[in-house]
Formats: structure tokens, C-alpha cells, sequence
């Protein structure tokens, strides 16, 4: 998509445009017009002659050329004919600002199926519908209604989309309050045609964004979240996501555990991580994330170094760092030594370092402070809290700050709460040398979070380089889960996973008393029995499940209980049998799983297993395909790693091997991409190291078909 088209259009169009300029179909004219757009502006309305003084055009047909951009402001029921007479022309891009599409009913959505369908013939992009358009901030060509557009916004490099007009545009106003400059702004609304994605793809090979920002309700083509964030990070283009609709109160219950513990925020959440997506919670959580991102000073670590002249700013800094992964290392000794010898015997020398109020009358203080600590080896970055330091020294504390940053190329983020027009130089000595400052340290620190989830996704990046996921192609397996209307039973569902060579119990089905009784004896006692039925998913519920049974005679007393409690709870049901399978003794359970979604395609998912899997709900997803590399981290996130990493003498757990477990499980995943729904296996004993992993129980759902 060729977005300098959109950006500096060589001429626009106003489709329905009124005369009456302060109206929706008039703004777009008035906005560019005050804004001296340079380019040509063709009004089309055939009830007029002229607008704002320009020629108006009675129809698309009569306009002198195809307009690089058309803005679409008439009823609903005309705007799929105007995109079709625009196509015709070979317009490019056209910006619907009409309402009464997706978002008002089914006749709605079939309007706006008319109209992706139009645009895509004629290979158009299209903004919208119910949107309410676009700015290029950096060359003031504003093309929307609302009273944003005829504003003036500081320029920089953050290029901002919303999926919601209005409330994008409060974020917008928001921001720039906040000390964010930008360079385009997009409201994106039902995304007809062009997605959130394409655009985020389009600011990546747009040199001058810097940071790409967005205001999400969700993606509808959310399985491409991987590939553009990885694009955007080996570009060196960090993106900050606010995404709202967090709740799950909403989601529809699964049958399984890996769907119920899942959700769609879930799996947002997991692509944010594994392409180093920094999340943000609200406009100024945005604001700060950005500012610590724009400069490109990425650290090597997590490791800060906090300075104040406060002990109470370097506590809640502390506080917020713990929260954002970042750890306040003991500075190294030589370090020590050189700031006792440099600054007041009163001062802590420690980290948090507190320098004191001597600091204000002493710029030179602060040169010696932050040259020791940028090169003490244990720092990887400093945060430095001058509370309302102001006055003839705040100037060449400024210039300190900027200088030592640069020397050393350390990220140094400021919190500075002086009145800002009494600090103004100051202020201005930092902005200019894109230095992060913010109003309070919590928000210092947090911005500091941000610059090391960023930093650290992209030493993943650069480790993982030459890492592949493993693909396996299994034909059979596909057929097995081809066309089929019902679950696969756990001995089915076991068989298929055998061919990715998953780890599962030893079992056998007994479809009579005498053979279940013989397969106990050839497994060894004791054993579990477990009703198979594809319409019986729920096999305890259904009086099917029997752990443990240790006794020769017992097995067959409990086959027939077994096969009569089933014909009892589902008397429709095929019954298949009675799995008999080994006991497993010993270990961690653990809970790994894979689903289908709609928007994102097949992910995997580890936890803590057992009874109690959607109670605890320590869990971790990840899009597939994964690697060995992302399975070892998606287990070491859990709460409860500490457990398979030998806490209080316990043997440490075959991490290595359920690794392994969780790649093979994302290659069945892929390969059966069109055929399956959800993956199911717990609990998977994970025994100790070099004594492997082995699924205990197994579902696996196939896609719906219609």
C-alpha cells in the first residue's frame, strides 16, 4: 500500500459535500482549506455549483481526474454505488465517513459486505465506514469532521491509529498534552477494507515513524499479529497497543480447559509477548511507553540505576520497577568508592542512590553521579528523579543529563515535576535531545518497563534468528479428523497424537469384560478405566472414570459398572469400550493444550494441571508456530516454575522434555490447522530430569462443519 498516496494526496474529493461547512459533509473542505492544503479539492453534489469556492460537480462521472483520495460523507444506502464509480475511475483510496454499516444490524452488515466487496475489485483501500477520517500532522493535511481536525498538534515521530473517531481523537488531544508529538493520525472505524494491521505495515517502511501507537477493540485479522510485529521489530519500529475489552465476563464457555482458560485476551496477550508488543492501559500509561521508546536508546538489560534527591521518589520508583521486571542491581565497588569520594558524606551511596538537595546548587554533582553510574558494568540504564529542582542550576542539570547520554549511550529517563514555565529552558534542553521526561517517578519507571520489554524482545529476536519450529506433515492424522461431527475419544485421540510422537500412557481398549481383565494383567496392576464415547466428553460426569483399581477381580466388576453408568447418563451414545490403562505415579501434573481461534489460528498452552487448573489459572499461551526456544520461555514464565526448578528439595522436572512436548503439539496444530478446534491433554506427568513427560488423558475436538 503506497500510504504517501493517503498522506499527501495530490487531490481530494468531498462526495456529498455541503455548503454549509460547519456540517459533517462540509468540515473535510473547511479543515483542508484553513489548513492551506495545497492540492486540488473537487466538492461533488449536484445541488450546488460552487463550494467554499470551489467548483462542485454534479457527480464521480464529471470530476476532471481520479482523485488520489475521496472522502464519502452520504447516506449509507449510496455509498456502495460511489465506491463503484470511484473504482471505475481509479481512485485509490477513499475515506467513508457515512454510518449505518456493521455496527447498526444485519442489513447494515450486508451494505458493508457490498462495499468490501466493490473496493477489493478495484483494488482500493478504504478507511471506514463510520470513521471519521485522518491527519497528516507533519504537513497539516487534515481530512475528517470533529473539532480535532481544525487543531494544531505538536509533530514527532509517533504515528497513531483508533479504531474508534471520537474517543481516537480525545486520545490524540490527550497525548500531545502529555508531551507526545506526532506525525500521522488514522481512525480506522469498521474496517471495511483496510485493517489496524495494514496500516501498522505501511508505518513500518515509513521512515519517519518512529513508534506506531494504536487504539484497539480487536482485530479481525489478528492471525497476521506475529508476522507484522516480528517485521516491525527487526525495522527497529517499537509499537505500543492499547487494548480495550480485556474482560472474558463475555466469552462462551468450552468444553475443554485449554479454551476456558484461554480467551481472546489471552491470546492477544501472547502475540504481544512474542513480538514485543508493549501493552499499554490508558493515554497517559501510552504516552509514557512512547517516550521511552522514541528515542531508540534500547539498554543491554534490565538493571537501573535510580538517582533522586529524594528517598521517598527512589522507594515508589523501586516499587514500580519491581512491577515492570526491571531489578536495582548493588552497584559495583569501584562505583561505590568513586561516589563516596565525589559527593557529601551525609549521602547514601546505594541504589536507590539519594544524592540529597545539595544536588540543586551543584550541577557538577550530578556530572560525577551519573558518569560513575553509566559506567559502572552492573547498570544498564538510569532513572533520575530531580523532583521540583528549578532555578538558574535546572539549565546545566539538563545539559548534564543530555551530555553523559550521549557520551556514554546510556538510556537516561527523567522524572521532573518543576511548573513548566518557570523550568521551560530546562524542559526544552531534554525534549530537544529526546530525553524522557515525565511528571512523577512511578510514570519514569514505568516508561523504563516499556524500554525493556521492547529491548528484550529484540535480544530475542537476534537469539532465536536461525531457530525453526518444527512441521510435520502426518496425511492420516488429517483424515482422522476429517469431516468427523463428534470428539475424538481419548484412545483416539491418543492414536493421532502417537503420530507426532507425543508421549502418552500405555493403554488398550477392552470392548468386553474378559478382554479388559486380560490387558490389566498384560499392563500390570493397578490400572485406570475410563468409559470411550465420542458423545461422552465429560467422562466423570458420566460415571466413566475409575483411578486406580488394584484388585484382578475388580476389573471386570468395574468394566460392567463402567458400560452401565454410561448407557444410563447417554443412552443415544455409541459406546466404544473401556480404556484400561496404566497408572502413572510420581511427578508434576501439568496441563498443555492447543486451540484453533477464529482470529488468530492455532495457539499452545501450558499450565499448572489437575483439578484445580481453572481455579489457579497459571497458565501460558503462545501464537503457533512455536519453537523450542519460545516453549522453554513460555514454561519459565509460569508463577509456579519454582516447582519444576527443585524448590525445597524437590528433583528438578524434565523441562527439556516438555518443551518438546509443546513444539510437537504446535506441529500437530499447524498441520491439522483446517481440521481441528481444540486439544486437550490433562493431566501430562512431568517426571524428573531425563525421565520425560507422558499425557494421562487426551481430547481433541474437530473444526464445526456447517
Amino acid at each position: 500500500m503506497n500510504i504517501e498516496q493517503l498522506f499527501n494526496p495530490r487531490s481530494v474529493a468531498v462526495i456529498g459535500a455541503s455548503q454549509n461547512l460547519a456540517a459533517i459533509n462540509g468540515q473535510p473542505i473547511a479543515h483542508l482549506k484553513a489548513k492551506g492544503y495545497a492540492g486540488q479539492i473537487y466538492p461533488v453534489n449536484p445541488r450546488y455549483q460552487e463550494v467554499a469556492g470551489y467548483r462542485c460537480y454534479p457527480d464521480i462521472d464529471s470530476l476532471p481526474e481520479a482523485p488520489d483520495v475521496a472522502v464519502i460523507a452520504v447516506a449509507a444506502k449510496r455509498v456502495p454505488e460511489a465506491v463503484r464509480a470511484l473504482g471505475e475511475r481509479g481512485t485509490p483510496f477513499a475515506v467513508i465517513l457515512s454510518s449505518g454499516f456493521a455496527e447498526a444490524g444485519e442489513e447494515g452488515r450486508a451494505a458493508q459486505r457490498e462495499v468490501t466487496e466493490i473496493a477489493r475489485r478495484y483494488g482500493m483501500q478504504i478507511l471506514g465506514p463510520n470513521c471519521q477520517g485522518y491527519m497528516n500532522i507533519a504537513d497539516a493535511i487534515h481530512v475528517g469532521f470533529g473539532a480535532p481536525y481544525a487543531m494544531s498538534f505538536p509533530k514527532g515521530g509517533v504515528s497513531l491509529t483508533s479504531q474508534s473517531g471520537a474517543f481516537g481523537n480525545s486520545i490524540l488531544m490527550l497525548a500531545s498534552e502529555e508531551g507526545l508529538g506526532f506525525r500521522r493520525y488514522l481512525s480506522t472505524g469498521n474496517e471495511s477494507v483496510t485493517t489496524t494491521l495494514d496500516i501498522f505495515e505501511a508505518l513500518i517502511d515509513d521512515p519517519e515513524t518512529r513508534v506506531i501507537a494504536g487504539y484497539v477493540e480487536g482485530f479481525q485479522d489478528a492471525h497476521r499479529l506475529v508476522e507484522i510485529g516480528t517485521r516491525a521489530l527487526r525495522a527497529g519500529k517499537p509499537i505500543v497497543v492499547w487494548k480495550v475489552g480485556t474482560s472474558e465476563a463475555g466469552a462462551k464457555a468450552a468444553a475443554s480447559h485449554t479454551a476456558n482458560l484461554g480467551g481472546a485476551m489471552a491470546l492477544y496477550r501472547a502475540a504481544f509477548k512474542q513480538v514485543g508488543i508493549v501493552e499499554a492501559n490508558d493515554v497517559g500509561d501510552l504516552a509514557d511507553c512512547a517516550k521511552a521508546l522514541l528515542p531508540g536508546r534500547i539498554p543491554k538489560g534490565n538493571r537501573m540505576a535510580v538517582v533522586t534527591i529524594s528517598g521517598g521518589a527512589g522507594i515508589a520508583m523501586a516499587d514500580r520497577a519491581a512491577e515492570a521486571d526491571l531489578t536495582l542491581p548493588e552497584l559495583a565497588p569501584q562505583t561505590v568508592a568513586a561516589l563516596k569520594e565525589a559527593l557529601p558524606d551525609f549521602a547514601a551511596v546505594a541504589n536507590p542512590l539519594d544524592v540529597t538537595a545539595a544536588l540543586l546548587t551543584d550541577a557538577q554533582l550530578l556530572k560525577a553521579t551519573l558518569e560513575r553510574l553509566a559506567d559502572d558494568p552492573n547498570v544498564d540504564m538510569i532513572a533520575l528523579a530531580l523532583a521540583a529542582a528549578s532555578g538558574a542550576q535546572a539549565a546545566e542539570l539538563a545539559r548534564e543529563v543530555v551530555r553523559i547520554s550521549e557520551q556514554r549511550q546510556i538510556p537516561i529517563l527523567v522524572a521532573w515535576n518543576a511548573d513548566e514555565c518557570a523550568n521551560a529552558e530546562a524542559y526544552r534542553i531534554l525534549d530537544d535531545a529526546q530525553i524522557p521526561r515525565y511528571g512523577s517517578p512511578v510514570r519514569c519507571a514505568r516508561g523504563a518497563g516499556a524500554l525493556w520489554e521492547y529491548a528484550k524482545a529484540k535480544q530475542r529476536l537476534s537469539q532465536d534468528a536461525d531457530e525453526q519450529p518444527l512441521r510435520l506433515h502426518r496425511p492420516a492424522a488429517q483424515e482422522v479428523l476429517a469431516g468427523r461431527q463428534h470428539d475424538l475419544t481419548e484412545f483416539d485421540s491418543k492414536r493421532l497424537l502417537a503420530q507426532y510422537e507425543i508421549p502418552v500412557t500405555r493403554e488398550w481398549l477392552a470392548t468386553t469384560r474378559e478382554e479388559a481383565e486380560q490387558l490389566a494383567a498384560e499392563i500390570g496392576l493397578p490400572v485406570a478405566m475410563k468409559i470411550q464415547s465420542s458423545q461422552i466428553p465429560h467422562k466423570t460426569e458420566a460415571g466413566g472414570v475409575r483411578i486406580g483399581v488394584a484388585d484382578a477381580e475388580a476389573v471386570g466388576v468395574v468394566f460392567d459398572e463402567i458400560m452401565c453408568n454410561a448407557a444410563r447418563y447417554a443412552p443415544e451414545a455409541v459406546l466404544d469400550g473401556v480404556l484400561v490403562q496404566e497408572m502413572l505415579a510420581g511427578g508434576t501434573e501439568l496441563i498443555v493444550g492447543a486451540i484453533n481461534d477464529p482470529l488468530f489460528g492455532p495457539a499452545v498452552m501450558v499450565g499448572f494441571g489437575g483439578v484445580f487448573a481453572e481455579v489457579t489459572r497459571d497458565v501460558s499461551f503462545r501464537l503457533a508456530p512455536v519453537t523450542p526456544a519460545e516453549a522453554q520461555r513460555m514454561i519459565r514464565e509460569l508463577k509456579g516454575f519454582a516447582i519444576l526448578d527443585g524448590a525445597r528439595g524437590r528433583p528438578k522436572a524434565d523441562v527439556a522434555a516438555l518443551a518438546d512436548l509443546l513444539v510437537r503439539v504446535s506441529a500437530m496444530a499447524m498441520d491439522c490447522v483446517t481440521e481441528f478446534a481444540e486439544l486437550d491433554l490433562n493431566p501430562v506427568f512431568v517426571r524428573s530430569v531425563g525421565e520425560g513427560v507422558r499425557a494421562a488423558d487426551a481430547l481433541i475436538k474437530p473444526k464445526p462443519r456447517p
